[in-house]
């Protein structure tokens, strides 16, 4: 009886070589019917501060102390007249979330960053010839940058809820529940005046 010839075994697909340290990316398969939800938080936060506040970025008021060496309360973010519950601070502004879905905003307003309308024509002080400074306890910061403010809330969509914001050096970012995120301030050289959709994910 002659002896069988074996069939070929079917080639196989070569395996590709990852290097060490490489990453390898794979998609995630998206499910039917799946949604973004980010949780909103309820916790009322109590703000304390501290460093300089020269250009308002304390949220203090226009004529409280300027530098803070010690944490101390902020009390125009009272958490119980207020209710802070996230809060983002950037180079020389901050914001913050309240618990009824209104941002705060206070410090400096470059480039838009506070997503508001903050000139104020107070504050200027007549010099004498002979004067050569003014002390700095008599400077009087701009109430529209030193007071945390909300930001109008028809610059954002009807609807829009909010579950946290953060701060960079001249923009500002909120996220809301259904992962749109809303920007305002400054991009690389451009100026956005306005809160806008800046992505549907993050």
């Amino acid at each position: 009886m002659a002896p069988r010839k074996a069939k070929p075994a079917p080639e196989s697909t070569p395996r590709k070589r990852v290097g060490r340290g490489a990453v390898q990316k794979t998609r995630a398969p998206k499910k039917a019917g799946s949604s973004i939800s980010n949780t909103i938080p309820k916790q009322r936060l109590n703000v304390y501060v501290f460093g300089s506040g020269s250009s308002a970025e304390l949220g203090l008021g226009p004529k409280n102390a300027i530098d803070v060496k010690r944490p101390r309360l902020n009390t125009n973010l009272d958490a119980e007249k207020v209710g802070v519950v996230d809060i983002g601070a950037g180079g020389m502004h901050a914001a913050a979330l309240t618990h009824n879905n209104h941002i705060l905003t206070w410090g400096v307003n470059d480039n838009c960053a506070l997503g508001r309308e903050t000139t104020w024509d107070g504050g200027l002080k007549d010099m004498a010839d002979d004067d050569e400074s003014v002390a700095s306890d008599e400077v009087e910061l701009n109430p529209r940058e030193a007071i945390p403010t909300a930001i109008p809330r028809e610059k954002f969509p009807e609807g829009a809820k909010f579950c946290q914001v953060a701060a960079g050096d001249s923009a500002t970012f909120a996220l809301t529940e259904d992962g749109f995120v809303y920007g305002w301030g400054s991009f690389v050289v451009c100026c956005l005046s306005f809160p806008l959709v800046a992505s549907s994910y993050f």
